[in-house]
C-alpha cells in the first residue's frame, strides 16, 4: 500500500518530467484504487490517489499521449480506460456516503470535459463523449446508497452521488441534459430501468424548474464545443416525452403517483410536443381507487392533468362527472390537496348548462361532508356552496322549499298539511348512489347547512348564517377561504380585538375536584373521582 508521500511523488514525476518511462507509475496508481470496506477506514488516502491519478490523465491528455495511434497512446489508452473503470466501479458499489464518492463523481464528470476537447475528430470539432456518460448514468443508477427518510413520502430518491450529479451538472448545463436523456432512452430499451428504484432517480434527476425548455431559464454548456443537436428543443422534448412514458407506464408506489401528478400540469404537460399520449397514465392514475383501496389521494392529483388535456386539446373522460362525484369522500376534508381539489371542482362546475340533478347532488353531498368535517374545510365548502346556489338558482328550493313553508293567508287545512308534511318528512337523499343524476337530492334540504350554525367553532357558526339571509351577494372569492388550517383559524382568534371584555372568575381555587384535602379549596366541593 502507498503512502501519501510515494503517491505524490509518483503524480510530481509523471507530470513534471517529460520522460515517459515514469508512465509506469501511473498503472501502479491505477492498480492501487480499489476499494472496500476495511479500505474506507484509509478514506483519505484513496482520495488522495484519486486526485492524484486526475491530474496526470489531464497532463496527458494535453501531451497528446491519449490520442495518438502508436503503442505508447495505446498503452496510456488502456490505464486510462482502466481509471475510468475504477472510478464507475466506486460510485457503483459504495454503500454509504462518503467523500470519496463524491470526489468520483466530480473527477468522472471532469473527464468528460477532457474527452471533448482531446477525443474530438479534429482540434476545435464538435464532440461531446455521450458513451462515457451513459456509463456513468448506469453507475449512478446502481448504486446502492440508501436514501433519506423523505423518500417513502415522495417516491424521489436522495442518493448524495446522484444529487451530486443534479445539482453540479444536470442542472446548470443544457449539453448534459440534452445527451442524459438521449442515453437514458437508449438505456430504458432494458426493463431493468423500469422500475420503483429506477423511477426515485429519474424524479430525482428532472423534478425541477431548470430544464433547457423552461421559460426565462438560461443554461449553459458544460463541454467548450458541443454538437449543435443540442440546440433541437423539438429533439431533447420528444427524448424527454418517451422516456417519461416509459417511466411512467412502469412500476411506480403510491407516494411516485402523487409526486408525478402534482407536477404533471407544469413541468411535464408544457415541456412535451404531444401531452395527449398521457391521457392513459391519467386515466389509470385517476381509475386508481378502483384497483388500490390505498390510493387515497392519487386520483384527486390526476384531476390537474385531466382538466389541462381536456381544456388544451379538447378531449374527453366518459363518466367525468360520476367519478368526480366519487372523490368526494370524508377523508378529502382532512386532506392536504383539498384545496387544489377545490378549486378545481369549482371550474368543473362553473358552466350553467350543468343538469341540476348533478349540481344539487354534489351540493348535497357537501353538506353531508360537513358534519364531521375538520373546521377549516367547513369553512371552505359554505362558500363553495354558497357559489354554487347562486349559479345554479335552480338548486335554491334545497334550501326554501314553499312545500314545507307557512305563511299568513293560508287556511287551517293548508296549516295542518304543512305541519303533517314537516312531520314526516324523510330526507330522501340516496348517498350510497353513485351517480349524481339519480340521487334524489334535489327532493332533499340542506339541514345540514342549518345544523352548522350552532357549529363549537365561532367562525363556522358565523359563516353557516349566511344560509339564512337574502342572497344579496354576488359570490365569495374562494382564494380568500380555500387555504385555512386550524392554525390559521386559531391565529385569527388569538389576534381578533374584544369589542367587550369577557367576564372573569375572581375567585380563587386550588383544585378543580374535591379531594378532601385540608385547608384547599375545590371548585367543585363534593364532587371526587
Amino acid at each position: 500500500m502507498l503512502t501519501f508521500d510515494e503517491i505524490k511523488a509518483s503524480a510530481k514525476l509523471i507530470t513534471t518530467s517529460e520522460d515517459r518511462k515514469n508512465y509506469n507509475k501511473a498503472v501502479q496508481l491505477v492498480n492501487e484504487l480499489s476499494v472496500d470496506e476495511n479500505m474506507l477506514e484509509d478514506e483519505s488516502r484513496l482520495r488522495f490517489l484519486v486526485v492524484a491519478l486526475f491530474q496526470i490523465f489531464k497532463k496527458m491528455f494535453s501531451r497528446g499521449d491519449l490520442k495518438s495511434k502508436d503503442q505508447l497512446a495505446e498503452w496510456c489508452r488502456q490505464a486510462y480506460e482502466t481509471f475510468k473503470s475504477k472510478l464507475l466501479s466506486i460510485t457503483a458499489d459504495l454503500s454509504k456516503t462518503t467523500s470519496l464518492g463524491l470526489d468520483c463523481v466530480d473527477i468522472y464528470m471532469q473527464l468528460i470535459e477532457q474527452e471533448s476537447v482531446h477525443f474530438a475528430s479534429r482540434e476545435d470539432a464538435p464532440y461531446f463523449p455521450n458513451k462515457t456518460l451513459r456509463c456513468f448514468i448506469e453507475a449512478l443508477w446502481k448504486s446502492p446508497i440508501k436514501s433519506g427518510p423523505k423518500e417513502n413520502s415522495s417516491g424521489q430518491s436522495e442518493n448524495p452521488l446522484l444529487l451530486e450529479f443534479v445539482e453540479k451538472y444536470y442542472k446548470p448545463y443544457a449539453d448534459v441534459q440534452f445527451y442524459f436523456q438521449s442515453e437514458f432512452n437508449q438505456l430504458l430499451k432494458n426493463s431493468q430501468y423500469v422500475t420503483t428504484q429506477s423511477m426515485s432517480k429519474w424524479l430525482a434527476t428532472v423534478n425541477h424548474d431548470s430544464s433547457c425548455t423552461s421559460e426565462g431559464v438560461e443554461l449553459e454548456v458544460y463541454v467548450p464545443n458541443p454538437p449543435q443537436i443540442v440546440e433541437s428543443v423539438p429533439k431533447y422534448k420528444s427524448l424527454l416525452e418517451k422516456n417519461w412514458l416509459l417511466m411512467v407506464n412502469g412500476d411506480l408506489s403510491l407516494a411516485q403517483y402523487k409526486t408525478t401528478l402534482l407536477v404533471l400540469h407544469k413541468r411535464i404537460i408544457p415541456h412535451v410536443p404531444n401531452p395527449t399520449r398521457f391521457m392513459d397514465f391519467l386515466t389509470d392514475s385517476y381509475n386508481l381507487q378502483s384497483t388500490d383501496p390505498n390510493a387515497g389521494m392519487v386520483p384527486v392529483l390526476a384531476l390537474n392533468g385531466l382538466f389541462e388535456l381536456m381544456l388544451r386539446f379538447n378531449l374527453e373522460y366518459p363518466n367525468f362527472y360520476q367519478k368526480l362525484y366519487g372523490l368526494l369522500t370524508a377523508s378529502l376534508m382532512h386532506a392536504k390537496y383539498r384545496a387544489r381539489f377545490f378549486r378545481l371542482m369549482d371550474t368543473f362546475l362553473a358552466s350553467t348548462h350543468l343538469s341540476a340533478h348533478l349540481v344539487a347532488s354534489f351540493i348535497k353531498r357537501l353538506a353531508r361532508l360537513t358534519l364531521d368535517a375538520p373546521p377549516a374545510a367547513i369553512v371552505s365548502v359554505i362558500p363553495f356552496v354558497y357559489n354554487l346556489l347562486k349559479k345554479h338558482p335552480s338548486c335554491m328550493i334545497m334550501l326554501h322549499n314553499p312545500a314545507y313553508v307557512t305563511d299568513l293567508f293560508m287556511s287551517p287545512d293548508q296549516l295542518e298539511k304543512v305541519k303533517s308534511r314537516r312531520k314526516a318528512y324523510v330526507d330522501p337523499f340516496d348517498d350510497e348512489e353513485g351517480d349524481p343524476e339519480h340521487t334524489r337530492a334535489m327532493e332533499s334540504s340542506l339541514w345540514e347547512l342549518a345544523s352548522l350554525t350552532e357549529h363549537y367553532h365561532p367562525n363556522v357558526a358565523t359563516l353557516a348564517k349566511i344560509f339564512s339571509q337574502p342572497f344579496r351577494k354576488v359570490s365569495y372569492n374562494m382564494e380568500d377561504f380555500l387555504d385555512w388550517s386550524y392554525d390559521t383559524l386559531l391565529a385569527a382568534e388569538t389576534s381578533r380585538r374584544f369589542k367587550v371584555l369577557p367576564t372573569l372568575e375572581f375567585e380563587t381555587f386550588d383544585d378543580l375536584l374535591d379531594e378532601k384535602s385540608e385547608n384547599k379549596k375545590p371548585f367543585l366541593p363534593g364532587v371526587g373521582w
